[in-house]
């Protein structure tokens, strides 16, 4: 049975992606990135670009990016999200784990 999960990832430590990655095909994965684990949206960072080959949907807080001034270093294939999608996200996903 198919479930949606979603992974809030707010620090520096790649364990939520790690985890989030190695859910099978059947659930439906989400990698929320807020506060500073917004830095592991960058193009080049390798947990990420391995989640997004595993079909895991990544998405980055939009304000936190933008505090953080990554706006140009922050990969076309990651979503940015406002707080309001966030607020959503909690209400649409089945099993919320934070990391």
């Amino acid at each position: 049975m198919s479930k949606k999960v979603l992974y809030f990832v707010s620090s520096e430590d790649s364990t939520g992606i790690d985890l989030a990655i190695e859910h099978g095909d059947d659930d439906d994965v989400t990698i929320l990135l807020l506060q500073n684990a917004v830095y592991f949206a960058n193009k080049t960072n390798k947990a990420i670009l391995n989640a997004l080959d595993k079909k895991k949907t990544v998405v980055a807080c939009k304000p936190d990016v933008d505090i953080r001034g990554l706006n140009d270093l922050i990969s076309d294939k990651i979503n940015l999200v406002t707080m309001e999608d966030v607020v959503d996200l909690i209400f649409t996903n089945d099993t919320i784990i934070n990391m």
